[in-house]
């Protein structure tokens, strides 16, 4: 077998190696994946039959007190509109008009903490009441790292609740 030969033949047994090991790895995703799926699949049609949700823009996951699927999206009449489905088909939801925006709370924990990082804001429930979840990163003053951290603010006006802050131990 000459030189130019084996190159090929172990160029195409690498080619196929690596879609195979593709292949293995987009299984494992969705395979891992679609419980989580199908669970938001079913709170956004239990959504749409109990609320006048018509549209759906997100759908997400808020753990606090309780497990939420919270969806965002707009109802009957074009307005924007949250929906929290619990365990057990407890629905909750509240037009985005009655809150604050989730962008005006973003930008409280930015000018309260220069620097930080913005990493996702999500409408969320505490103690029964909707709540905006912040989580960010920055480093705290006199501090040498980055840290992490969850504020909670009240839905409805925008007053802060509590900070979380993560620790590594």
């Amino acid at each position: 077998m000459t030189a130019v030969r084996k190159k090929w033949k172990w160029t195409i047994v690498a080619a196929a190696a690596l879609i195979l090991i593709a292949a293995a790895l987009n299984w494992m995703y969705h395979s891992v994946s679609r419980e989580e799926w199908n669970s938001q699949r079913a709170a956004v049609a239990l959504a749409y039959e109990k609320t006048a949700l018509t549209e759906t823009t997100w759908v997400e996951r808020f753990v606090g007190d309780k497990t939420y699927t919270v969806i965002s999206g707009v109802d009957k009449l074009g307005q924007p509109l949250y929906v929290w489905v619990g365990g057990e088909g407890e629905l909750r939801s509240e037009l985005a008009a009655n809150g604050v925006a989730g962008e005006a709370m973003a930008e409280q924990v930015k000018a309260k903490h220069a620097g930080a990082e913005i990493m996702r804001v999500t409408p969320g429930i505490q103690n029964d009441k909707p709540v905006w979840e912040i989580f960010y990163k920055y480093t705290p003053e006199g501090q040498k790292r980055e840290q992490h951290f969850y504020d909670y603010y009240q839905f409805s006006d925008g007053t802060w609740i509590d900070t979380w802050r993560l620790s590594i131990q």
